[in-house]
């Protein structure tokens, strides 16, 4: 292993071509092959597709097709909301909103209502309170969110399960005498016109330096953030979802528990929840007595957490054992299901919480004081689990349905989890719950079959109950085999030959590949604003001449251009790839640049894509990688880059925990579609198999293959036999993935059927 990220290294320093190694050597092999070794100049066979190669440029989906999503049909909007800005205005509208809350417990009468219409199955009626609080804070955050955006789709607790009550125009909280008013930030005067006022909500607005600069309400004094780049650019709201329960645990609330109240925002985009948030009014700093009331939890995929120290077990810590002993659970204090109680029984659960709180829950296991929270009937909402699912996902954890499926936060009509809800700090424990669940549920439908011999496996809950907000599971594209043929072989991979399904190899998948640029990693900063940066830094260059038109055409003609002449037919990057992307510079840069303004920008370009900092690593990864390394499946990349990827990505944080090979275009001298890369990664790891004696080697068709690039990465993967591949797109659609968590949990799936 020592040697996997070394074995395509290049001297940057010196900007030359290495004169040892694998890559070396093969180029040379190939040029004394060459009769006279002249070179043929031929045209690249690689994607001539600009957001296929240029990593980024296109950031957020271009497709219209939703067919994973819960809501396929709805139309785009035309109006669009930043997703940063609504993060900090939703910041500000919790912090207001506990103020709120605990005004309304100052004055007395919390003034509770009964929603409940129905029994439990014992006959009795369970309390499902609403207080003062709950409607007075929903009203404000839904009149500032209508300032702010009046597209935009807010699905929020009391309003949604009483839809014809009247909402407020306008509330003076005149009569909460305890209420600060200084904490009341103006409604936004229209979209995106947010001024952040607490500390949260200026923090969300660090965006990088470059969009910081343009915005006089973003602090410059606070490090930027690390947004996924997807989440940067304004977004349709036909996209977006917001979620609101403006206090959680009324039950609990009203009966005098203040601890586990809490107040939940999360904000899902297609479908998926990206941002969590979850205040608690009534907390107390247990280190410091002088400390204010209340504490403002929030995060998400990609950002972190933040308001917390959250110290999540590794998933890969070898001193954690996955004995069901280890397990501390929370639970709802009003659930009465015979089916918990014979999980927790099984697996030896220990209950240290009973509590009707999901967002307390949430805290618990964010805070390291409980393993997992369980739910196994309908109960929760999409308000409930959509800020805590953001939250523990952004740390490695894993919330699904009782049976193991994710939730689609797309559609506001379907706010009710009516599959359960298990939530894990820990993906490889997640399994375990899960499994356990399914094995109670079909143990009592054979005990309950009387009219077959053999029950119907999907007649236990939750798979008999028809819930239109399960996301459908991952399903890679693959080639469609001609009727009756056992094998099939093609040259071209088409849409007539490329069909989806749900099912894997027989035994599931063994080895995952991973493409880079555009997937695995993303620029921070769009393409054309770093190459507008760099020429207006080169002193005498005319910056007239470069416009953000004339670089995106020289980018794609360069795609489009025979290889550099001297290198091999068909490679676009030889070495440190210098030979492509100089006359690519010169074109973008308006083609009258003399030798030192050409390497000057040259150089400035390569010395900003070398640095970590210019990239945003794929949110979680890292986590995903090792939990598939640690279950004895193969991670590989697989990428057309020069050889010095390997040093990014180490950079990038990258190792052997997370990789077993890492194999670069430029140093193989194949690029993708071509099937010889892809082969080259399948040799390695079947090298690695044998030397470890790792047992059976692995063949094409166990294999599945990540990538932004239909081309290069669905296509060429298909070509070369491989058993399945993923488009990395973050529009929910048949054949397209956009979490790595999620593939992971696909992949250990399919070798646990």
């Amino acid at each position: 292993h020592g040697s996997m990220f070394a074995r395509a290294a290049v001297s940057t320093a010196a900007r030359r071509f290495p004169q040892r190694g694998l890559a070396c050597r093969a180029l040379r092999r190939w040029r004394l092959a060459q009769p006279g070794r002249r070179v043929h100049t031929g045209v690249c066979v690689a994607s001539t597709s600009f957001s296929d190669d240029i990593r980024g440029y296109d950031r957020t989906a271009s497709s219209t097709s939703n067919n994973n999503t819960t809501n396929p049909t709805r139309p785009n909007s035309g109006v669009t909301v930043s997703i940063p800005h609504l993060t900090a205005l939703l910041l500000d509208l919790n912090n207001e909103g506990q103020h709120i809350i605990r005004a309304v417990v100052a004055k007395g009468d919390l003034v509770v209502l009964d929603k409940n219409k129905k029994n439990d199955k014992h006959g009795t009626t369970e309390l499902d309170a609403q207080t003062e609080a709950d409607r007075r804070v929903e009203a404000h955050v839904l009149r500032a969110l209508r300032s702010f955006c009046p597209d935009l789709v807010v699905v929020a607790e009391e309003s949604y399960e009483n839809p014809t009550a009247v909402i407020q125009e306008t509330d003076t909280f005149d009569d909460l005498t305890h209420l600060n008013k200084s904490v009341l930030a103006p409604f936004p005067s229209g979209k995106n016109a947010v001024v952040p006022k607490s500390y949260f909500s200026q923090r969300a607005m660090t965006m990088d330096s470059e969009r910081s600069s343009h915005d006089s309400s973003i602090s410059s004094s606070k490090p930027p953030l690390d947004w996924p780049p997807h989440l940067l650019d304004e977004i349709d709201t036909s996209r977006v979802v917001v979620f609101v329960d403006p206090l959680d645990g009324t039950n609990e609330f009203a009966g005098g528990a203040r601890e586990c109240v809490t107040s939940l925002m999360g904000v899902a985009v297609d479908g998926t929840p990206v941002v969590g948030i979850i205040g608690q009014p009534f907390f107390e700093n247990p280190d410091d007595a002088n400390t204010r009331l209340g504490r403002i939890v929030w995060g998400g995929r990609g950002l972190g957490i933040f308001g917390l120290d959250v110290t999540p077990r590794h998933l890969t810590d070898d001193s954690v054992e996955l004995s069901p002993k280890q397990l501390t659970c929370c639970i709802n204090r009003a659930t009465k299901d015979d089916r918990l109680d014979q999980v927790i029984a099984d697996l030896n659960l220990d209950v240290l919480h009973k509590v009707s709180a999901t967002g307390f829950h949430f805290l618990l296991l964010l805070e390291g004081k409980a393993d997992c929270a369980l739910l196994l009937r309908p109960g929760t909402k999409k308000w409930d689990s959509c800020p805590g699912e953001a939250l523990l996902r952004a740390c490695g954890g894993s919330v699904t349905d009782a049976a193991g499926r994710l939730y689609d936060y797309g559609n506001a009509k379907y706010a009710l989890n009516k599959s359960g809800l298990v939530s894990t700090r820990d993906a490889r424990r997640h399994f375990q719950l899960v499994s356990a669940a399914r094995g109670v549920a079909m143990r009592n439908e054979r005990h309950n079959e009387v009219l077959s011999e053999v029950p119907n496996t999907f007649s236990y809950y939750p798979l008999n109950v028809s819930d239109k907000s399960i996301r459908n599971s991952i399903t890679p594209s693959v080639i469609m085999a001609d009727a009756g043929s056992t094998v099939t072989k093609y040259h071209t991979v088409t849409e007539s030959t490329r069909t989806q399904k749900a099912t894997a190899p027989p035994g599931g998948w063994r080895a995952l590949t991973v493409d880079v640029g555009g997937c695995l990693l993303t620029p921070k900063e769009k393409v054309v604003d770093t190459y507008m940066r760099v020429a207006k830094s080169i002193h005498g260059l005319d910056t007239a001449r470069v416009t953000e038109t004339k670089i995106l055409s020289a980018i794609r003609s360069g795609f489009k251009k025979p290889v550099p002449h001297g290198n091999p037919e068909g490679i676009r990057y030889v070495g440190d790839g210098r030979s492509f992307w100089r006359g690519v510079v010169f074109d973008a840069m308006g083609g009258e640049l003399t030798d030192y303004e050409l390497e000057k920008a040259l150089n400035l370009l390569y010395e900003h894509y070398e640095k970590p900092t210019s990239w945003h690593v794929a949110p979680g990864a890292k986590e995903a990688f090792q939990l598939l390394r640690k279950e004895g499946i193969a991670v590989a990349v697989v990428s057309n880059w020069d050889t010095r990827l390997p040093t990014l990505l180490r950079a990038c944080g990258f190792d052997e925990s997370h990789f077993s090979h890492v194999v670069v275009s430029a140093e193989v001298l194949s690029d993708k579609p071509e099937a010889r890369i892809f082969e080259i990664a399948m040799e390695r790891i079947n090298q690695s198999i044998i030397r470890e004696g790792g047992g059976n080697t692995i063949t094409a068709s166990q294999v599945l293959h990540v990538g932004d690039s239909t081309v290069n990465d669905v296509d060429g993967a298909l070509k070369a036999g491989f058993g399945g591949a993923l488009l990395w797109n973050s529009t929910p659609k048949t054949g397209a993935a956009f979490d790595f968590a999620e593939i992971a949990e696909a992949i250990l799936q399919s070798r646990r059927v």
